[in-house]
């Protein structure tokens, strides 16, 4: 299986960032201009563009507490994931990271949880 599986992807990370999602990851995207495009590594100094890299557990940790108990999320044998969003329909993916990501984006966009606006 591929590394990056194991964590969300550029356009996840990106979307929970927008949301006001500031937690700390232990890996981030770091976005290469001259290749147009996100490396993964595990650490990002302050002038470098990127977004936090969630693996499972941490996506775990943001998912609140009442939520992920009623997180509604499959695996199937074809190795797929799907999770049950707000508006009551299945979306399929090839990762829990990126199925937990859903869901954790649904719960903000639909305003059942709300992310404090980081102070800057």
């Amino acid at each position: 299986m591929k590394k990056e599986l194991n964590y969300t992807s550029p356009e996840a990370s990106e979307a929970l960032y927008k949301l006001g999602i500031r937690w700390k990851a232990s890996s981030y995207w770091r976005f290469i201009p001259g290749e147009k495009k996100y490396v993964l590594v595990e650490k990002i100094a302050r002038f470098m563009v990127g977004y936090a890299a969630y693996n499972v557990t941490e996506l775990g940790h943001l998912i609140p507490f009442g939520f992920f108990n009623e997180m509604k999320l499959h695996k199937y044998l074809n190795g797929y994931f799907k999770v049950k969003l707000s508006d009551g329909k299945w979306k399929t993916y090839t990762s829990e990271c990126e199925a937990r990501a859903s869901y954790l984006i649904d719960l903000i966009q639909s305003k059942k949880v709300i992310v404090e606006k980081p102070k800057h």
